[in-house]
């Protein structure tokens, strides 16, 4: 078993002991050391999409189509496959004002059929998509990574709307399953690349989170895991987010602990061993040691920024007493 199947073998295991009620307040503990001890690969090449030009003249072609109100209800399964594989494309003109736009107005716009709808959704997900190098270093991968976060969230705002969803019970667990194990791993915290555009991974992150948080069929504990995983990664980050990144993010949760009091309980615990973590490990001058101080520092006042209005009390409280603590 490689060890990307193990993590998650353990991931599902301890969500699982969450929803069956037998595991709540070691489970900050129980991720932190499985993401510990995660040691990252070097980078290995990503392979480029094949047909990539071709595949953006037939894009033009179908929307050239739709514009002159020649309805057409659905891509070919054939070109849907290839058009999906453009998302991995380190090509900014390829991958996001090409293809993302593309698909996000075909399942905007009923392009694609309830059958198509389904395997999109099961294919981004997918570790061959959504979890692609995840266990390398800074690596072309992640592009497609990020992207399948940023269609994921229109799949799923669009089964939310549709008349007949496309979503099913068991597809919508993996997807719980799948985006947790990006939560939790995901190291790339790049913003906009030059000459690549943008990779924007915690903020796509961040959008398929609130699509999850606002549905009514994901199940209490789905979310705490979600918030869980997410929280243990933050508590880890070493490299910079400076792109409207924890902003939205911190928004995000926020929104999420005034669905319910457990949540908002658990994010608090959260940000209390955040805090243990700095006090407990030796300080040492270098750049990833401080980085981690300063994404905690901005984390912080970024909860502070959306007003005591939107913040609950006791997170308020604290995190008023402990803004300023090693910053």
């Amino acid at each position: 078993m490689d060890e990307l199947a193990l993590i998650h073998e353990k991931t599902k295991g301890l969500l699982e002991q969450l929803r069956n009620g037998d595991l709540y307040e070691s489970l900050p503990e129980l991720l932190f050391v499985l993401k510990e001890n995660v040691d990252l690969e070097p980078a290995e090449p990503t392979p480029r999409p094949s047909d990539s030009m071709a595949a953006m003249e037939k894009m033009n072609g179908y929307q050239e189509r739709w514009a002159e109100d020649i309805f057409e209800r659905s891509i070919s399964d054939t070109d849907l496959r290839q058009f999906v594989e453009q998302l991995k494309s380190p090509s900014a003109k390829i991958r996001d004002t090409g293809t993302f736009f593309f698909l996000g107005n075909a399942i905007q716009n009923n392009h694609l059929t309830k059958e198509q709808m389904d395997w999109l959704t099961a294919e981004l997900i997918g570790d061959q998509f959504l979890l692609n190098q995840i266990l390398e270093e800074e690596n072309d991968g992640a592009y497609g990574r990020s992207f399948a976060l940023a269609i994921l969230t229109i799949l799923l705002i669009a089964d939310q709307q549709a008349a007949e969803p496309f979503i099913s019970p068991e597809l919508l667990s993996a997807i719980v399953e799948q985006v947790a194990l990006y939560a939790l791993l995901e190291t790339d915290t790049r913003g906009f690349v030059p000459g690549h555009g943008w990779v924007h991974a915690y903020t796509h992150l961040s959008n398929v989170l609130s699509a999850i948080f606002d549905r009514a069929d994901v199940p209490r504990a789905d979310k705490l895991f979600l918030l869980a995983c997410l929280m243990t990664n933050f508590r880890q980050v070493n490299t910079p987010l400076t792109m409207g990144e924890i902003g939205r993010i911190v928004g995000v949760i926020l929104s999420l602990t005034k669905k319910h009091a457990l949540y908002a309980e658990y994010f608090l615990m959260s940000l209390k061993l955040w805090r243990q973590d700095l006090v407990n490990e030796p300080f040492a001058q270098t750049r990833s040691r401080w980085q981690k101080l300063y994404i905690r520092v901005d984390f912080f006042q970024q909860i502070l920024a959306y007003g005591p209005e939107m913040v609950p009390e006791k997170i308020w409280a604290y995190v008023q007493e402990t803004k300023n603590y090693l910053s």
